[in-house]
């Protein structure tokens, strides 16, 4: 146990101090000429596309660069040199190269402007694949993933839905009855809305972001139940949007179903779930796949509910194109997610909550491991309608996460 609180305390204190990171442009450029008179310039945007187009045309920013021949290094996120550019002194020739895929390619024009959009062209068709292995790269190394590797992407999103809804299960019981029932928490049949946001602190710079939730859900029997939820997500970072959103399908079945004070009772829910998260700013998007398995073992005790959650996620890219788009989502990551929640109920319509989760992703990820405390109270408005609010934050090396959410749900 001591080991585990040494762990806490370090992650919690790495994750504080990016609280007083700089808030910064997401992208930079730092070029310098090749030939003739040293010249150097830097410049930093919230669109990557922009920066990239401007550099290649020496438009903008980098009209000093004109006629010139060229060497420049893109910092995506936190990571310096994510892209190696060179061009020519016309804009007819380009070499671009991506250190951590060890890729280089070569693009011929016959004016600035094709060579601009052959090298787009290439990004958003041709090389598809090998600009899926850039942004696989990039969410294993820089904070600003946007379909993996840190608390606020894609596959976090999915992963944190069923963990939370059939793990921790936030929203409220339903005080007035013998004892609580899980199942009735998630498939009474349900309605659950949930929106919520907060601020975020990173390598990179300061943001926030705002999520959503709609669920429904319906009871078979006793003991079986299904539930479909679609979350969604915005995030801003420096100027620099994206936009993320799932469907999940989850079949709750209760294994042990409570009988009574001082017993206990287990909810085990598969899930099936398919996502896609997209930004133009930062030239990167993606879809994908996957499942996730989630056990809520909860004690019932004089008034008490201690709740034990865990839960397993894998998530697997997808390859999608028409026209001349194509998309390749180059994702292979499992989750594991481990929490305790304790709730205390004060007479048939009011409760307190608060609970902790540890967040291991096991492929490479910007933000592999962190924590997440959350706190709560909920209200029962009548025998079908309740409301919860609640905090909840990420902690985890570098990059902190305080938010809040509103949850409430309707049976009918």
């Amino acid at each position: 146990m001591a080991a585990w609180v040494k762990r806490l305390a370090w992650v919690v204190a790495l994750g504080a101090s990016s609280a007083i990171a700089r808030a910064a442009d997401p992208f930079s450029v730092n070029a310098q000429t090749t030939s003739g008179s040293p010249q150097a310039v830097t410049a930093s945007g919230s669109s990557l596309p922009d920066l990239v187009s401007n550099l290649i045309k020496s438009e903008s920013q980098f009209a000093p660069l004109a006629d010139r021949n060229i060497s420049a290094g893109l910092r995506y996120g936190n990571v310096n040199n994510a892209i190696i550019i060179t061009r020519n002194s016309t804009g007819t020739s380009a070499t671009v190269s991506i250190p951590s895929i060890n890729f280089q390619k070569n693009f011929t024009a016959g004016n600035s402007h094709d060579l601009n959009k052959q090298v787009e062209d290439f990004a958003r068709k041709n090389g598809a694949s090998t600009y899926g292995r850039f942004i696989r790269s990039i969410d294993q190394q820089s904070d600003l993933g946007l379909i993996d590797g840190n608390p606020l992407a894609a596959t976090s999103l999915l992963a944190g839905q069923a963990y939370y809804q059939f793990g921790l299960l936030p929203e409220p019981f339903q005080p007035g009855q013998r004892w609580p029932d899980p199942l009735d928490q998630v498939a009474v049949p349900r309605l659950s809305f949930d929106l919520g946001g907060g601020a975020t602190h990173s390598a990179t710079g300061n943001g926030y972001f705002g999520r959503g939730e709609f669920s429904f859900g319906l009871r078979f029997s006793d003991r079986v139940g299904l539930a479909l939820a679609t979350p969604f997500l915005y995030r801003e970072i420096g100027g620099a949007n994206s936009f993320e959103a799932g469907e999940e399908v989850s079949l709750p079945i209760l294994l042990l179903p409570p009988n009574g004070d001082r017993t206990f009772s287990w909810l085990l829910t598969p899930t099936a779930s398919g996502g896609a998260a997209g930004s133009l700013d930062m030239a990167s998007g993606g879809t994908f796949v996957g499942g996730s398995i989630t056990s809520s073992l909860s004690y019932q005790f004089s008034g008490f509910i201690f709740t034990l959650a865990d839960h397993f996620s894998y998530f697997h890219g997808l390859t999608v194109g028409g026209g001349r788009y194509k998309l390749d989502t180059d994702l292979e990551q499992e989750i594991f997610k481990n929490g305790v929640k304790v709730t205390r109920f004060f007479g048939n319509s009011l409760f307190i909550d608060a609970g902790v989760t540890y967040t291991n992703s096991l492929q490479k990820a910007a933000v592999r491991e962190y924590w997440s405390p959350e706190a709560g109270v909920g209200y029962r408005f009548s025998e079908n309608a309740g409301l919860r609010v609640g905090y909840a934050g990420d902690f985890g090396p570098g990059f902190v996460v305080n938010g809040g959410s509103v949850q409430f749900y309707f049976n009918y």
